[in-house]
């Protein structure tokens, strides 16, 4: 440290004819150092729910689902065109049902897919019951919000009906007997309450003409603009999870942004405190000051002498506030110490440290502190000599 920090530092940190410490420069700085702290583990939060959200809505929704616009495709030659470029793909559909357990009816979304034992891998912590319930019958997955609704465990036998498949011939829906299989929990939205698992088997006995309403689900995430160049875009929809939740992920930037605004205020209230600290040491050290002026230095030299305190104040709350908050995250993301919000699959709150995170909250901390002492620098720095050899407090 050279002399002008050193010098710096003495103004700053010790009472005048005392050897006695400036508290208030430690309060300072540790106003900014509980700041620089709190706003680090906040963002660290609000990182480790979005990415929460955006994992378990991956995993609910896939790579992406290719929707036919026009008319019914051939799906399996387009399935072909797609697995010559290195994309896999399997057939899916959407569709209404009514779950019946005992007299309870809900509406419910189907999602049909060829496999429930892949669907049960990609859904992987999410599914409650990690062992499927070994009964005969047609093999349903609900949501834990569905099965608490209607009293439902794995091994409880269902009816699915659809209304919309009724025929000329019937006035009663299509139905079947299902078993529930398993029961998962995904936390987000409605999936857990109105959406349910099924196979083609299972569908084709409710909707006989499901393989010509079917579409393309991507078993893996393609390259940006591979699918495109492939197929006539004019003819499919690509919808990913992105695109299906983009409000939904607007709208966690949005607050992670926001937040990040107001607690920067917290920063901003300890960098005004550490300015009336400055002001006061200005006041102090006026013959000090004086002095310095007398022996040759220039306003400038003590301009920057007092960004120095202001630094100095800045650098200190920043390296405990960084070090207590990153200590603390790290902490949480390795044992999770800190209760989460009760999903099954969680271990504890999450949390999740990024460096670009850290580096904007360490310099807006250090360019606030040093916004604050430019006042009292400048007002330091207009001391006249003459005067200030004479000032008696």
């Amino acid at each position: 440290m050279n002399n002008s920090w050193r010098l710096a530092g003495r103004l700053l940190m010790w009472r005048q004819d005392s050897r006695r410490l400036n508290w208030s420069a430690l309060l300072s700085a540790a106003g900014i150092a509980i700041g620089t702290a709190v706003l680090i583990l906040s963002l660290s939060v609000l990182n480790g729910f979005q990415t929460d959200v955006e994992e378990s809505l991956h995993r609910f929704e896939g790579h992406g689902v290719l929707w036919p616009l026009v008319g019914q495709p051939d799906l399996e030659a387009t399935r072909e065109l797609l697995r010559q470029a290195g994309i896999a793909s399997q057939p899916y559909a959407q569709r209404k049902l009514v779950l019946q357990s005992g007299d309870d009816y809900r509406l419910v979304t189907a999602r049909i897919v060829p496999n429930l034992d892949s669907l049960r891998r990609r859904l992987g912590p999410a599914v409650l019951t990690p062992v499927p319930y070994p009964g005969n019958g047609e093999k349903v997955l609900v949501g834990s919000l569905l099965a608490s609704k209607l009293s439902l465990y794995p091994g409880d036998r269902v009816r699915l009906l659809s209304p919309l498949d009724i025929s000329l011939s019937s006035l009663a829906p299509p139905e079947v007997e299902g078993i529930i299989e398993s029961i998962f929990e995904v936390g987000l939205l409605d999936f857990d309450e109105s959406y349910l698992f099924i196979n083609f088997a299972t569908a084709r006995r409710l909707m006989p003409r499901i393989d010509q309403m079917s579409s393309l689900a991507l078993t893996a995430e393609p390259p940006p603009g591979k699918i495109e160049s492939i197929l006539a875009m004019d003819e499919w929809q690509l919808t990913t999870w992105r695109t299906e939740h983009r409000e939904l992920i607007a709208a966690m930037e949005l607050e992670k942004i926001g937040s990040a605004i107001v607690l920067f205020l917290i920063i901003l209230v300890a960098s005004f405190n550490a300015t009336s600290t400055m002001v006061m040491t200005v006041m102090e050290k006026v013959r000090q000051i004086g002095i310095l002026r007398s022996l040759g230095a220039s306003k400038k030299y003590v301009v920057g002498l007092f960004l120095r305190q202001g630094l100095l104040v800045g650098l200190v709350g920043v390296a405990i506030g960084t070090v207590t908050g990153v200590g603390i995250a790290w902490l949480q993301m390795a044992t999770g110490m800190i209760p989460g919000p009760g999903r099954a699959y969680l271990d504890g709150l999450p949390m999740r440290l990024q460096a670009a995170d850290v580096a904007l909250v360490i310099s807006g901390t250090l360019l606030l502190t040093l916004i604050s002492a430019w006042y009292p620098a400048r007002y330091a720095a207009g001391i006249q000599p003459g005067q200030a050899v004479n000032y008696l407090k």
